[in-house]
């Protein structure tokens, strides 16, 4: 049995989806080394005040929840999309 036009749609949607997940978890993968590599060199540096510090690793936790809620949506709009046009079995 073939696949109907809004399956194939679905899967290439699918398809995008998942390489831009991928894509989002490198690079907040990246961001996250570049935060914790900050962190490492402003705490070895003690001369300077613990305010530049403080701020990185806000700055750090509040990019990890922003992109916390963006894959939250983007897997909540993929399943509202299953859910509008499913499949055929």
């Amino acid at each position: 049995m073939g696949t109907s036009k809004i399956a194939k749609k679905i899967d290439k949607l699918e398809a995008e989806a998942e390489a831009l997940r991928k894509k989002a978890e490198k690079k907040g993968k990246q961001l996250s080394d570049q935060v914790v590599d900050k962190v490492e060199d402003l705490t070895a540096d003690d001369d300077k005040g613990g305010k530049t510090g403080l701020f990185v690793v806000l700055l750090g936790l509040g990019a990890a929840a922003a992109a916390f809620v963006l894959k939250r949506k983007r897997d909540q709009e993929l399943d509202e999309a299953l859910w509008e046009e499913p499949r055929s079995l």
